[in-house]
């Protein structure tokens, strides 16, 4: 006997007919037709979901149109920019149920590309308050926000367009069920619209719009595009401006739109230069750990900038590309600061790669970390709990006598690592001599250039201070992660830009330090 509802059905019909009660034999062998065909329907939608959503549209075709399912089909005739017939199948959809939310998303994302903004708005929002937590998911924030954008003078307010979208489905619900309470959540839906993007919306389409054309940050989609030019206060500067002097607060991180500008510290033998931010870069990563500035941050000539706070870059994963393309700027930016320091500091000093000892491979005979004690090192890295399992399981574990070299400066950068046990120290050969610049204990992450700016070498010595235990996480597998899932890697690359601010701030403050021992000139 089947333990499916058609086969149950179905072998209910065969023990009436057996026991000769015909006509309820044969209405429980229409209902298992029925139930059949609903099976066949409903696997056919899910598989024509699956479809759409890795970007097969054409193989989805069949499958959608076999599961009668309105949203799918609208969603193929989207594509084939068949518009009127998408509506006449989505108005009828919606006549039938008005309380789906998926229809009542599609009928927004057609509003949207019909451009009536104002019905697209009021769908979007009917969409957002038939689901339970009452909020967008963030294909139809994007699309809210692009709306708004694009027609503010259409759209009311978002109190208003709110009160209006709830004010239609309790209507529609006291029509089908009267006396029945309709269940509001348009408050939780008016914060989370007023917290993400706003009232206002003035001048926010033309930033997006000079977003879009910084061949810098090319590869960033509308609605990341749309959020920062929500999210940032625009920053004019003449020519000669401040920005923000050395020791001031950090209060906030800043991305150039137009212009250069210079970053200097001033020191008692004279100025230290610290770099330059141009179009696409981002200035003021000390915002990012809460250190005082740097530098002196000056306009070459006339700037534009657009300023955010430090908590504006979440490791939501709405903000995954943004954290990308902070990563890789900071990444430059950090690679600028050691090309300076490098100065400091004669060719010649530099050995090459060295084993200084017998290498990794001579440890091999202690017993492995288990996954748990794997995870556990790295609790105190600001991962999450699953994210340090994933970290866990995708590194390589490296076993390192004292005095052994991880790697040496100028060596190719190919894995971010770990200190799961032991003590690892950073330094620099100078002048026959070796320079320490810090020893790190277990649960500190090191050699992250390799996943900040794969095409720079190691800027420093890394050798086992006592016998250690690394995580070694290659940047092939890194790469492979974030493109499988850039949301999920958020966290991570979230680490990853707070690692590369501070190893600029250290940078820099060494600059500074040893712009002193130099002397004048």
């Amino acid at each position: 006997m089947s333990d499916s509802p058609a086969g149950r059905a179905r072998e209910a019909a065969r023990r009436c007919e057996a026991a000769g009660l015909t006509p309820e034999a044969d209405m429980l062998y229409r209902l298992a037709e029925t139930l059949e065909t609903q099976d066949r329907a409903a696997a056919s939608a899910s598989l024509a979901r699956v479809l759409l959503a890795s970007g097969h549209a054409d193989a989805a075709r069949p499958y959608a149109l076999d599961g009668s399912d309105p949203v799918l089909v609208a969603r193929l005739l989207f594509e084939d920019h068949d518009f009127g017939e998408a509506r006449r199948l989505l108005d009828e959809a919606r006549r039938r149920d008005p309380f789906d939310p998926r229809i009542a998303s599609a009928r927004g994302r057609l509003g949207f590309l019909e451009k009536r903004f104002d019905d697209a708005v009021g769908d979007l929002l009917e969409a957002a308050l038939l689901k339970p937590d009452g909020l967008p998911d963030a294909a139809d924030r994007r699309f809210l926000r692009a709306a708004r954008a694009l027609a503010p003078e259409s759209i009311p307010g978002w109190k208003e367009a709110v009160a209006g979208a709830r004010d239609r489905l309790a209507r529609e619900a006291a029509e089908r069920a009267p006396g029945v309470p309709w269940p509001d959540r348009s408050a939780e839906l008016l914060r989370s619209l007023i917290r993400r993007s706003g009232l206002a919306s003035e001048g926010i389409l033309d930033r997006a719009r000079r977003l879009a054309e910084l061949p810098a940050l090319r590869g960033l989609d509308e609605g990341a595009l749309f959020w920062a030019a929500a999210a940032g206060d625009l920053r004019r500067l003449a020519r000669g401006s401040i920005l923000y002097r050395t020791g001031e607060p950090a209060g906030e991180i800043s991305l150039v739109l137009q212009g250069t500008l210079s970053l200097v510290r001033t020191t008692p033998v004279g100025e230290q230069p610290m770099g330059v931010a141009e179009t696409g870069d981002f200035i003021g990563e000390e915002a990012l750990v809460g250190a005082a500035r740097t530098s002196d941050a000056r306009a070459t000539g006339p700037a534009t900038l657009l300023g955010f706070p430090a908590e504006a870059f979440s490791a939501e994963p709405e903000r995954a590309g943004w954290l990308r393309h902070l990563r890789l700027r900071l990444a430059r930016r950090l690679s600028r600061l050691d090309d300076l320091f490098r100065h400091f500091f004669p060719d010649e000093g530099r050995p090459g790669r060295e084993t200084d000892g017998a290498g990794p491979g001579a440890a091999d005979a202690a017993p492995e970390l288990s996954l748990e004690d794997r995870a556990r090192s790295l609790g105190s890295v600001g991962l999450s709990e699953s994210d340090r399992f994933l970290f866990a399981v995708f590194a390589d574990e490296k076993h390192y006598p004292a005095e052994t070299a991880l790697f040496r400066e100028g060596d190719p950068g190919e894995a971010l690592c770990v200190i799961a046990r032991g003590r690892v120290r950073i330094s620099r050969r100078i002048s026959g001599g070796e320079e320490a610049f810090a020893i790190l204990n277990p649960g500190e992450i090191f050699g992250e250039m390799a996943l900040l700016d794969p095409g720079s070498g190691r800027s420093a010595d890394a050798l086992a201070h006592e016998d250690a235990v690394v995580l070694e996480l290659s940047r092939e597998r890194f790469d492979a992660l974030e493109a499988a899932d850039p949301e999920g890697c958020a966290d991570l690359s979230l680490l990853l830009c707070r690692l590369a601010a501070r190893r600029s701030v250290e940078t820099a403050e060494r600059l500074a330090q040893w712009r002193i021992l130099a002397g004048p000139g």
